[in-house]
């Protein structure tokens, strides 16, 4: 076993702080980062996706990244982010979640995001881009997307606060307010969208210019060239645009999704920024032989629960928490870790309903009490109609490219694994669902 880190939690305060769901790790966490890789039957990913980014020069890799929510990408693409910088690559990170809304998205706010965040990060990190170049852009949008009013009162405020802001070009400041609005009004989401769209080559024309300028920056300064990642796509909101209609001709469902439209009827707009660049997608994309036509794909599976991944998953709480200190028993945080599934967000979610006592150690009833609970939660997302992809995972082991197991998929009911060939099993906690249990149980189907 790893001997325990330092300044690891000693209490269940601290675990409580140190299992946060949410929070990704930092690069520099080296303390608390276990390297998930053999645990997943996959390769290191930073490291597969930095080879392939160098061996493409002077051309460029477009990536997607994709996995069940919770598995751990945005950790492993921060690590990205640090093995790309160290081989002198200027790294320009966006977490659409901050600037986006996931619930009502469209590839033209990302687009606008990318352009936004390129400016950003060149002015940071005191790369000054062309000034007749950021004035041209700030023309072309101010001109199109405000009105004449709108216009003279932006630039009457953004002069009054040039001091306050040292400066910031008025594109940036522009760009900033329009992705702001796209984010909260709805109107104005409609119109600038609208305008976009309907200049859409231009649009692209003008950011690839951008890109262009911050990358020729970037080699001057000593990098090697600029790599975009945008993360937390894959947290955009499943749903159902055109409902299935089996009274069409032939019988045929015709449904599609907010997943398909972003990143299938819109992938190659996706494509168009002319650089290195890797995107986050929800997991069901992974299944779609069309998207791999356009783009390469990564998945990270899950944690498999046999020994060796049952004893990394274990890692991953003894370099946060000091294991002696705050369970009763070695045995009970094996426990958690084969409920979890692999699932990393699922197993620290578990170590914080455990640690909701005002005991000083979590013993068996609070083990309890926490498989209960994420039990329940999992109990609540499903439907009646849901039990035949279920059985079908269930008998076959196998998720197939089918609108049935998207929701499964997104919602985690179903994961899938790597072990030499890809494979799926029904979430763990699903399986103890009481009628879930008997359903399965009953149609004979042997788990294995």
């Amino acid at each position: 076993m790893t001997t325990p880190a330092t300044n690891v939690a000693t209490n269940l305060d601290d675990l409580f702080r140190a299992c946060d769901p949410e929070k990704p790790l930092t690069a520099d966490d080296i303390q608390r980062y276990v390297d998930l890789s053999d645990a997943r039957g996959t390769k290191n990913l930073a490291s597969s996706i930095t080879r392939k980014i160098m061996r493409s020069q002077p051309d460029y890799h477009q990536q997607l990244v994709t996995g069940h929510r919770g598995c751990g990408k945005s950790t492993e693409l921060l690590r990205l982010k640090a093995s790309l910088e160290d081989k002198q690559f200027f790294t320009v990170y966006l977490d659409v979640e901050d600037v986006i809304d996931l619930v009502e998205i469209d590839y033209l706010d990302v687009l606008l995001a990318i352009a936004r965040e390129v400016e950003k990060q060149t002015r940071k990190r005191g790369l000054n881009l062309d000034s007749k170049l950021l004035e041209d852009l700030y023309q072309w949008f101010a001109e199109r997307v405000l009105e004449k009013e709108q216009k003279t009162n932006f630039e009457a405020d953004i002069k009054a606060d040039m001091e306050a802001s040292g400066g910031v070009p008025f594109i940036a400041k522009l760009l900033a307010m329009l992705t702001a609005e796209i984010r909260t009004s709805s109107s104005q989401r409609i119109t600038t969208r609208q305008v976009l769209e309907r200049e859409l080559p231009v649009f692209v024309d003008k950011l690839n210019v951008l890109i262009s300028n911050a990358r020729i920056l970037a080699q001057k300064s000593g990098k090697e060239d600029i790599v975009i990642i945008v993360d937390g796509l894959e947290k955009m909101h499943y749903r159902l645009l055109i409902q299935e209609d089996e009274t069409n001709a032939g019988g045929i469902s015709q449904a599609t999704s907010t997943h398909d439209m972003l990143f299938l009827h819109h992938a190659e707009q996706l494509k168009a920024p002319r650089c290195h660049l890797v995107y986050t997608v929800p997991i069901s994309l992974a299944f779609n032989a069309n998207l791999r036509d356009v783009f390469d794909i990564l998945v990270i599976p899950m944690v498999k629960t046999n020994p060796a991944g049952m004893a990394k998953l274990t890692e991953i709480i003894q370099r946060r928490v000091n294991l002696e200190a705050v369970f009763e028993s070695a045995e009970l945080l094996q426990q958690l870790a084969a409920l979890s599934g692999g699932v990393v967000r699922d197993l620290m979610h578990l170590m914080r309903l455990a640690s909701d006592t005002d005991k000083e150690k979590i013993g068996a009833n609070e083990v309890q009490y926490a498989c209960k609970t994420i039990i329940r939660d999992y109990d609540r997302t499903l439907r009646n109609s849901d039990m035949e992809a279920l059985r079908q995972v269930y008998l076959e082991k196998r998720v197939q490219a089918d609108k049935r197991f998207e929701r499964l998929l997104n919602l985690r009911t179903v994961l899938e694994y790597e072990n030499g060939n890809r494979w799926a099993a029904v979430h763990p906690a699903v399986l103890a669902i009481p009628w879930v249990k008997e359903q399965l149980e009953t149609d004979g189907g042997e788990h294995g």
